[in-house]
Order: structure tokens, then C-alpha cells, then sequence
């Protein structure tokens, strides 16, 4: 498995495919593996970059209380450079998104374009208590508990929920992960995101590359509303809203994996 040090600490990464680069960045407490089958996909025509925010999956899991954005965000670029990766098209799902905005604003240089999915800029109070109780059940629920029944009913649509064959399916390749998330790396990467909440609005006008804004319309954690005025303050950004909820990159793959190429493939013949 191919490592780097990264500000001081060791993260995993992968590369595959060729083609121009992109760089795929997890949300909260996901590892680089949740990415597979958009990978298999991108990597046909891409050169596809995933890693292990810290704290998560095969990356170190330092000891300071809160991991902040733009941390993440420059171990974001701290990968990228080490790849020699002069420009990359950027996809960041939920705080993978925080990041890949914080990304374009700390090193635009390094940032051909965005796909931002089921993110936000500012998140309302339900989101805020969500990810505070998140954090507090991190450490008294069991892992399989705090999928099943914490993550789950928030993550998936209804009519996704409705199969059981299809939770099964999430459950058990989920759990058949080796390098299980900890309370503290939940509790550290979520004290980032609440401390991030709303600091960067008046800045967002400043990203200038081509930009997706991607929602799920039954996205109960991250709704609608909040894509869409990401859209708003984003110049060059547009906006869709696919079926799912906060997880439909998981529930409709293959159209997103169709919408993000299409929209990678615009910004190529620019």
C-alpha cells in the first residue's frame, strides 16, 4: 500500500488509470475504500488519486482535539504535490466537499475544477445537533449499531431504506473493512467541520474554476437548500439534483459516476 509523509504524518493513498488527474476526498469518518466503484469507473479515462483523511482508514490518527479544514485541506495538496500533480479536478463528498472548497481557496493553483456533493457552506441547526450527538454516540455506541441505526436512517433515502437487501448489501461491505473509523477521529474531523461551519461564505465568490454542485432531493442531513446556495456563491457553478439521499453516490452509482464524467469531460475540451 503506498504511503507518504504528509505535515508530519504518514497517509495512505491510491493512484489509478491515466489521464488527467483527479482527486477524490472522503466525508466524515469514511475511509479512501469507499470510493471503489467510482473509482473503477473514473479511472478509464482519468488518473484517480483517493487517500485516507487523518485519522481515518490507513492514515495516522495524530493526537490534537480537532482536525481542522484547512488541515485536511492541506493534506489534501500535500498529496497532490507529492504526486507531482501540477492540477487536479477535485470531488468531494459531504465534509470531503468542506474540504475541496477549503482546497480551492488555500491552493488554487492545484484546483482545475470542483464537483462538490451533498456539501454545504453554512448547515442549519438540525445538521449542527446531528453531528454533535454523532459525536457523542461515536464513543457509547457499538460500530454496528452506529451504522445500522445513527448513520443510516440519515444517510439513506426511504425508497433506498425500504430494501432491506440493499442495507444488508452497504452493511456488510462496510463492516468487511478492515481499519474501522474511532470515536476519536469522528470526534476530532467533526469538531473541524462545526468549527468551519459558515467562516467561509463571503469567500466563496472567489473560487473561479468550473464548478458541480451535486444533491441528492431526498437529502434530509445536507438538503437541497444548502446545495443550492452553494450554487449561488459559486460563479461558474451549476447545479443538479439527482434521486437519493445524503448517500446517492452510494444508492445511484452509475448515474453519478455518468454526471460527473460528463461534467469532467466539459471542462477538459475548454
Amino acid at each position: 500500500m503506498p504511503y507518504a509523509i504528509i505535515n508530519k504524518i504518514r497517509m495512505h493513498y491510491e493512484v489509478s488509470g491515466h489521464g488527467d488527474g483527479v482527486l477524490l476526498i472522503s466525508g466524515l469518518s469514511a475511509p479512501a475504500a469507499n470510493w471503489a466503484l467510482h473509482v473503477h469507473a473514473l479511472a478509464q479515462r482519468f488518473t484517480v488519486v483517493t487517500f485516507d483523511n487523518r485519522g481515518v482508514g490507513e492514515t495516522d490518527l495524530p493526537p490534537e482535539p480537532v482536525y481542522s479544514t484547512g488541515q485536511l485541506a492541506d493534506d489534501a495538496a500535500g498529496i497532490l504535490k507529492n504526486l507531482k500533480i501540477a492540477r487536479a479536478h477535485v470531488i468531494g463528498a459531504s465534509m470531503g466537499g468542506t474540504i475541496a472548497m477549503e482546497l480551492a481557496l488555500r491552493h488554487p493553483r492545484l484546483v482545475r475544477s470542483l464537483v462538490l456533493a451533498c456539501t454545504w457552506g453554512e448547515a442549519d441547526a438540525r445538521f449542527l445537533h446531528t453531528l454533535e450527538s454523532w459525536i457523542s454516540l461515536a464513543y457509547r455506541v457499538p460500530i454496528e449499531e452506529r451504522y445500522r441505526h445513527v448513520l443510516y436512517p440519515w444517510i439513506f433515502s426511504p425508497a433506498f431504506l425500504a430494501k432491506k437487501e440493499n442495507i444488508e448489501q452497504v452493511f456488510q461491505r462496510t463492516l468487511a473493512y478492515p481499519h474501522q473509523t474511532k470515536a476519536e477521529a469522528i470526534e476530532r474531523q467533526g469538531r473541524g467541520i462545526l468549527a468551519w461551519n459558515g467562516t467561509r461564505l463571503k469567500r466563496l465568490g472567489a473560487i473561479r474554476v468550473p464548478t458541480l454542485v451535486l444533491v441528492g432531493k431526498d437529502d434530509i442531513l445536507t438538503p437541497p437548500a444548502f446545495s443550492k446556495d452553494l450554487a449561488k456563491r459559486i460563479r461558474r457553478a451549476r447545479l443538479s439534483v439527482l434521486p437519493g439521499g445524503h448517500g446517492f453516490f452510494v444508492e445511484h452509482t452509475d448515474l453519478v459516476n455518468r454526471t460527473i464524467i460528463r461534467f469532467l469531460r466539459s471542462v477538459r475540451s475548454k
